[in-house]
């Protein structure tokens, strides 16, 4: 059931923490957001975006939260005592999901309808919360009614991030500098029960730095679908065969 189709919020209860050090439980609302939450949505992600590299996090402009917040695009957020404290946003029109997937430069079967993830943001009062994890599967409850599959992007810096997404079993099927030149991973979620199984014995263990080889593994039928650390040498992705039984 789609978790806005009765009510416009549901309460969730999660982690805040005090700039005096204390942590405690808040109640919280998770909302659907629309238009009138333009000027708010935007404080919260610019205020996120600030200081940071375009290498980590690619910052909407203005008119693109405007789009998130029509007919366009999906925004959900989380308020505590009425402050948007997180935004996740999903573009879903076709024609701005084109215009992405053309910079993505990723094979699509025709008959599938993609969306595309915006960001996720959170104040810093409520991070710590797998809050990026939670919402992430929130979304897609109402994506996965118009939609057959999510595309989204993250960072090799930003391993935090892509932890969250592979998770959230995403996997990764391409590699590619988007955004005026950045380098990103690109990953799906097909919600199709048609979609290929990966074999995960016998898989391949790429060092994150390694662009190279993981291209050489996605050109070969590979998609990445977890992240392990290594004592010694670091971040790996591992890589398995994307094959029909």
């Amino acid at each position: 059931m789609n978790l806005f189709k009765e009510s416009n919020s549901r309460k969730i209860f999660i982690r805040r923490h005090s700039a005096e050090g204390a942590s405690q439980i808040a109640e919280c609302e998770l909302c659907r957001l629309g238009p009138e939450d333009i000027e708010e949505m935007a404080a919260l992600h610019n205020g996120v975006a600030k200081g940071l590299s375009r290498d980590i996090f690619a910052s909407s402009t203005y008119e693109e939260l405007e789009r998130f917040l029509s007919d366009e695009g999906l925004s959900i957020g989380i308020r505590h005592k009425g402050k948007l404290v997180t935004a996740r946003t999903i573009k879903m029109g076709r024609a701005w999901t084109d215009e992405a997937l053309e910079a993505y430069e990723i094979k699509l079967d025709e008959d599938e309808r993609p969306a595309v993830t915006g960001f996720c943001v959170v104040d810093w009062e409520f991070r710590g919360n797998n809050v990026q994890y939670l919402t992430q599967y929130l979304v897609e409850d109402i994506v996965a009614e118009t939609h057959t599959s999510l595309i989204t992007t993250v960072s090799p810096k930003n391993i935090f991030s892509l932890d969250n997404i592979l998770t959230c079993n995403f996997r990764i099927v391409g590699i590619k500098e988007v955004y005026g030149g950045y380098l990103r991973f690109i990953l799906k979620k097909d919600f199709r029960p048609s979609l290929l199984p990966i074999w995960t014995h016998g898989y391949l263990q790429i060092p994150i730095r390694d662009k190279s080889a993981q291209m050489k593994a996605i050109a070969e039928g590979y998609a990445g679908y977890k992240l392990v650390r290594k004592h010694k040498s670091g971040f790996h992705i591992l890589y398995a065969k994307t094959a029909a039984a």
